[in-house]
């Protein structure tokens, strides 16, 4: 290296090879730094890539809270409706002959209400919501269910669908809330959150069919 403290006079011009060996350091020293260039370039990519990322998942979340809030608010009006209305006002909407429940064994819910498949689907989502909105206790017996609850459920039920009317003493309400509730044991059952006692409870089969048929929505 060239020595710079040395009087003028002392200077010693550079050689060949000490030019060659500074080129060679500089080459280095800029190597050095472009690799360091390439991967802070990288880092930042990833960076704004993943500050996107998560920029569209937040927006995501936000509009599925804002979807589930609207769900709720629309339940719990239905749940307030329905507690204020007269007993007897939503069956006179439906003036039909009652569907009495099935008797045996294997028989089909939807088949017995007479409903397509598309119409039983959207009954069933209503009835799992107002399960949740009433506040059921799905971890024991449909029979034991608080008695109020329950009222405010089947008339919620009716009002967000008037054909449940239909169905003498609400049996299609307590069939479709009743599997339900059994099969959320099941799956807790099966989750090890419950126990077997717990997750089968004889007081369901006075309220849901036998059996379910192959093919029937759970």
């Amino acid at each position: 290296m060239l020595r710079t403290d040395l009087p003028v006079s002392t200077l010693q011009p550079l050689t060949k090879k000490d030019l060659e060996e500074i080129v060679t350091g500089l080459r280095a020293d800029v190597s050095d730094l472009t690799t360091r260039y390439t991967q802070a370039t990288e880092e930042l990519n990833t960076s704004q890539e993943a500050l996107a990322e998560a920029h569209t998942a937040l927006t995501a979340a936000q509009e599925a809270t804002a979807a589930a809030e609207a769900a709720r608010a629309d339940l719990q009006q239905q749940l307030d409706n329905a507690a204020a209305a007269p007993q007897g006002a939503l069956e006179e909407q439906v003036n039909v002959p009652l569907i009495p429940r099935p008797s045996g064994s294997g028989w089909s819910i939807q088949e017995s209400m007479q409903v397509t498949k598309p119409e039983y689907a959207e009954i069933q989502r209503t009835i799992r919501s107002l399960v949740v909105r009433a506040v059921l206790d799905w971890t024991d017996d449909f029979r034991r269910q608080d008695a109020d609850k329950m009222a405010k459920m089947f008339r919620a039920a009716r009002a967000a669908h008037p054909i449940l009317a239909r169905y003498s003493n609400n049996w299609a309400t307590a069939a479709i809330a009743c599997q339900y509730m059994q099969n959320k044991r099941k799956h807790a059952y099966k989750q090890g959150y419950i126990s077997k006692r717990r997750a089968h409870r004889a007081g369901d089969r006075q309220n849901s069919p036998p059996t379910r048929r192959r093919g029937e929505a759970a």
